[in-house]
C-alpha cells in the first residue's frame, strides 16, 4: 500500500512539471511558426531551409502542393519582390509528443480591383516534428478566409 501512495504521490508531484513543459513546448512552436512567416516575407533562403523537414510540402492559398525544394526556390533573392504587409493575428500551437500543430491567422493589406487598399485574412495550418531536440515544420497549408 505505501508503495502505491509513494508512486501517486510523485505523480502528482510531477504533473505542474509536466503541463510547464506542454506551455513551453507550445510557446516555443508558436514561436518558430511567426519566425517562419517572418523569413519567407523577407526571402531569407538560409534560415527558412533550417526551419524545413527534408519532407517538407507546402499547399499554397491557391491549391498548389508544393516541395521543399520548389518552396525554397520560390524565395531566391533574385525573386524577391515586396510582401504585402502582413501580421499575425492569432497562433495557436498543440505540441503532442514528437509532433506539432500550428493554426494561425494571418492579416494582410493589397490593392482591390478599385485601387482601394483591402485588408484580407488567411488561415495557416502548420506540421511541425522535433528532430534532434529542435521543430522542424514538415508541412504548411494555406487557406484565403472569404470576407
Amino acid at each position: 500500500m505505501r508503495l502505491v501512495i509513494g508512486v501517486a504521490a510523485a505523480l502528482l508531484a510531477s504533473a505542474p512539471v509536466a503541463a510547464q513543459s506542454v506551455d513551453q513546448d507550445a510557446k516555443t512552436l508558436a514561436q518558430k511558426a511567426e519566425a517562419f512567416v517572418r523569413v519567407r516575407n523577407q526571402f531569407d533562403q538560409a534560415a527558412m531551409t533550417a526551419m524545413m523537414a527534408p519532407d517538407y510540402q507546402e499547399v499554397s492559398p491557391i491549391g498548389e502542393v508544393d516541395s521543399r525544394d520548389r518552396v525554397i526556390g520560390f524565395y531566391a533573392a533574385d525573386k524577391k519582390s515586396p510582401a504585402p504587409p502582413m501580421t499575425i493575428t492569432e497562433t495557436v500551437a498543440r505540441p503532442a509528443g514528437t509532433i506539432g500543430v500550428v493554426t494561425m491567422r494571418i492579416a494582410y493589406t493589397m490593392p482591390g480591383k478599385d485601387g482601394q487598399m483591402q485588408t484580407r485574412a488567411m488561415r495557416a495550418g502548420f506540421v511541425a516534428r522535433r528532430i534532434k531536440g529542435d521543430w522542424q515544420f514538415v508541412s504548411l497549408q494555406f487557406t484565403p478566409i472569404r470576407g
